[in-house]
């Protein structure tokens, strides 16, 4: 699918949006050209319609993954990696290329995030404040980096969620539920959060360089343009920074619920101890009075049998009131 907002003849400054497919010229004076899952007729033709060069599927990723960003002719070509699918519980990042010209900026992109809806909304509405397509781009980056830092506000309110639930009293009270399915919901949680997080990291880093990229190599010439971009870039680090310090946070979190897991085996060691150290003793004493040799002298003792009933309750209650005076129960 191919979207055009363009400057309509007799608009008044105004911008109007269609969609074409490949067998349609683009109107003229185009604003902003976005393809969204491209066909490969359409990838094809539409060059052809504004005589650009626009770089196959297998260059994206590959620019993506080297980090490459050139100007050719005036044109600008540039990469950056959106967030995307959070909601699905698989977040994940993909590509989007930015082609800037002098007169109108070209994206292309496999992925719908809300923030490209939000844009398309605010220039609609209000174009004048997009009168080149330098500050087209420079709007949709904003529009893409504040998404990313409602996601990113997302994971701060997860990791407090999860610093409550932890470290609460009554976290892992077994009246509550089973303490090991309560600690397998918080790894699952955690787990959603940190992937999360990373993939932010991933974002606001690619945009950061997309950002310094186009303040530093592209020629635009306006001076509130680059207190923009520096105001971005510093919005990208920002956020960088703080995830920086949830990932820390997150490794902190998981020892905890690790630890807390050890000292649930360990209680349940622990009831197991005091059951041996109750009924390990007596066992002594009654598999002694259980040896059937002939010439056992307690076999003739009338008392024989109440002496070995105290004499096992002796050896359980001594053993316990020792450990218990030394507090190690």
């Amino acid at each position: 699918m191919i979207r055009v907002f363009y400057l309509p003849s007799g608009g008044c400054g105004k911008i109007a949006e269609t969609q074409i497919d490949a067998t349609h010229n683009v109107p003229d004076e185009p604003v902003w050209i976005d393809l969204v899952n491209p066909t490969e007729e359409e990838e094809r033709n539409l060059p052809q319609n504004l005589n650009i060069a626009l770089p196959r599927q297998d260059e994206i990723w590959r620019n993506h993954a080297l980090n490459r960003m050139y100007t050719r002719d005036g044109i600008s070509y540039m990469t950056a990696a959106m967030l995307c699918d959070v909601d699905s519980g698989t977040p994940r990042t993909s590509p989007v290329t930015f082609i800037l010209t002098p007169e109108f900026l070209i994206t292309i992109r496999r992925i719908d995030p809300t923030s490209f809806l939000h844009f398309s909304e605010s220039l609609l509405l209000r174009p004048k404040r997009y009168p080149t397509s330098a500050d087209v781009l420079e709007g949709l980056l904003e529009e893409m980096i504040t998404r990313v830092a409602v996601r990113h506000n997302d994971v701060i309110k997860g990791m407090d969620a999860l610093s409550h639930r932890i470290f609460n009293e009554e976290a892992f009270d077994s009246r509550h539920g089973d303490p090991s399915i309560l600690t397998r919901g918080v790894l699952k949680r955690l787990g959603y959060l940190a992937d999360l997080n990373a993939k932010i990291n991933e974002s606001v880093h690619s945009l950061e360089r997309l950002l310094t990229y186009f303040r530093d190599d592209h020629n635009h010439g306006k001076d509130e343009l680059n207190r923009d971009a520096n105001r971005l870039i510093k919005d990208c680090r920002s956020l960088a920074a703080q995830s920086g310090f949830l990932n820390n946070q997150m490794t902190f979190q998981l020892e905890t619920s690790l630890g807390m897991i050890n000292v649930e085996q360990n209680l349940i060691a622990k009831i197991f101890s005091v059951v041996a150290l109750i009924f390990l003793p007596p066992s002594l004493v009654a598999g002694y009075f259980g040896m059937n040799f002939k010439n056992m002298p307690e076999f003739e003792l009338s008392w024989g049998q109440p002496f070995a009933i105290v004499l096992m309750l002796l050896f359980a209650v001594v053993p316990y009131l020792w450990f218990k005076r030394k507090r190690w129960l």
